[in-house]
């Protein structure tokens, strides 16, 4: 499972750099043009249209990208240090797993509290 996990991270990057980069043409367009850029008539109106449709289209990608990890029984912590939680039983105790990409196997664990400042090895 944590391959596709990791793989649904990579979509999630790749969407997110296209998202802020997106987001900064917009933000150009809109400082340079004003609310001038909304009137069909700007030159530059169809082409602030198209990117703030692909900005759109792009955090809808992120956002089905977290979703899909939802469906795998994952807990999205932190999307930008491909961080995850699943709920297990250690001890008895209900508690979270605790992966993030980079690493190879899930080997950590944290209170339901203390998040992953709290994490402890799996193993001792």
């Amino acid at each position: 499972m944590l391959p596709a996990i990791d793989a649904i991270f990579r979509e999630m990057d790749a969407k997110s750099a296209r998202a802020r980069e997106l987001s900064d043409l917009v933000a150009d367009l809109e400082a340079y043009w004003g609310k001038s850029i909304d009137e069909a008539a700007n030159d530059e109106h169809a082409r602030y249209v198209m990117l703030k449709e692909e900005l759109a289209a792009a955090l809808q990608a992120v956002n089905e990208a977290a979703i899909r990890l939802t469906g795998l029984g994952c807990e999205l912590k932190d999307p930008n240090r491909g961080l995850v939680d699943f709920y297990a039983y250690v001890n008895g105790d209900l508690v979270y797993l605790c992966w993030q990409r980079g690493e190879k196997d899930v080997a950590f664990w944290h209170t339901l509290e203390a998040g992953f400042p709290g994490r402890r090895p799996l193993l001792k």
